[in-house]
């Protein structure tokens, strides 16, 4: 594995003193006290603070998390295929810092995907919704090694590489459907009860808050993808 997520973890939190003023415990008090509990109202408060999407909710996670790191904290007991993925810098979000007190953006950097118009066009469709949908892209592709997206009609199916879920983007609702067999009971929904243009899908979720991109939701894209 190419990327070390525990050592971008302690690059990320060791230069956030130096780029925005505060350390991390002192950023773990000024979200304690910003007023808001929910957590994509803390994302969103801490993108006002000049972090870009994908590095707030980094930062959220480790504030849910009470404070401890998500993945350098006793990474050598978990197994590598066991960790979670972080959220990624992406070609829409270079940088992690974007106007922290003048901050310069840090040397974390990863590989961005290249651009693809055909499915830029369908997360356009997404409108407000299009954070959301990127996290679910990125999420997906921090989860399933050697992952794939192409635009097929309203869909940006995924596979790898035989094709085993299809992002439905729109700005009241995101939905993706796979076949989560047993596993998605209690949370997916019948695909033909909600667009039978899926069909060839048996389940979909329906996604409209970040907190719905939880371990749950990785579990069940391991699932579909036959991980």
């Amino acid at each position: 594995m190419s990327t070390d997520y525990a050592e971008m973890e302690r690059d990320f939190v060791a230069s956030l003193k130096e780029d925005t003023g505060r350390d991390l415990a002192g950023w773990m008090v000024a979200i304690k006290e910003c007023g808001h509990s929910d957590r994509n109202a803390i994302i969103d408060w801490l993108r006002h603070q000049g972090f870009q999407f994908s590095w707030a909710s980094w930062l959220e996670r480790i504030h849910h998390n009470g404070g401890r790191l998500i993945y350098a904290d006793d990474i050598g007991n978990v197994p590598p295929s066991a960790r979670l993925r972080p959220p990624d810098v992406t070609a829409h979000d270079p940088h992690p810092f974007q106007n922290v007190q003048g901050a310069s953006p840090p040397s974390i950097v990863t590989k961005p995907a290249p651009p693809r118009r055909d499915i830029e066009r369908l997360l356009a469709d997404a409108k407000g919704l299009r954070p959301l949908a990127d996290l679910v892209l990125r999420e997906v592709g921090r989860t399933v090694p050697d992952v794939a997206f192409h635009a097929k009609g309203s869909f940006i199916a995924i596979g790898a590489p035989q094709t085993f879920a299809a992002l439905l983007p729109s700005p009241k609702a995101l939905r993706l459907y796979a076949n989560f067999g047993t596993a998605g009971v209690h949370r997916a929904e019948p695909a033909d009860a909600v667009n039978k243009s899926a069909s060839t899908f048996p389940d979909v979720l329906v996604l409209d808050d970040a907190r719905s991109i939880d371990e749950d939701f990785l579990r069940l894209i391991r699932i579909a993808a036959r991980l």
